[in-house]
């Protein structure tokens, strides 16, 4: 009987709490997810998620992966924002990721059928551009560029354009 509770323990120490997939990972923490962006360069994810009240939410965080097993990171300084599915809906922001050391440029564009790309630049508190780049929209309609700890501590403001496939602004901010 002790050898039956040792092997138990053993296989839920190597088992730890991690998933054979990100998804099974993620959705042990919280409900009905879709995964929209997985970079495995910096194990970073966004995914479509609800609140509390079946609202949709789009979150950004990190996981882990070890021996080919994923394991969400929730509580690691992640973000979520609320979003409005029903229409044109855009979000871009930029926040940290998780407990990682750098920030990025991150968000949806959803419901705009021509959307292509968002040029962004980022300022200073004194109104200097620190950076510039121009990002695509992914399949699953999303935006996101890892950017350095130096220029994400510096920044104070961000202004994008979301670009249709022509280079025409559709949205300005």
């Amino acid at each position: 009987m002790k050898l039956i509770y040792l092997l138990l323990i053993i296989f839920i120490i190597l088992g730890g709490c991690s998933s054979p997939t990100l998804i099974d990972a993620i959705g042990k923490k919280t409900s009905i997810v879709e995964v929209l962006f997985e970079d495995d360069n910096d194990n970073v994810v966004l995914f479509l998620s609800e609140d509390y009240t079946g609202k949709p939410m789009l979150v950004l965080n990190t996981y882990t992966m070890e021996n080919s097993r994923y394991k969400y990171n929730p509580g690691t300084g992640g973000d979520a924002q609320s979003i409005d599915l029903s229409g044109k809906y855009e979000i871009v922001r930029v926040t940290s990721v998780g407990n990682s050391s750098f920030g990025a440029l991150w968000g949806g564009v959803f419901n705009y059928p021509n959307a292509a790309t968002v040029s962004y630049s980022l300022e200073d508190k004194n109104g200097n551009v620190l950076y510039t780049s121009n990002v695509e929209i992914t399949e699953t309609n999303i935006v996101y560029e890892k950017l350095s700890q130096e220029i994400y501590d510096k920044t104070a403001t961000l202004h994008y354009k979301i670009l249709d496939d022509k280079n025409n602004v559709i949205v300005e901010w």
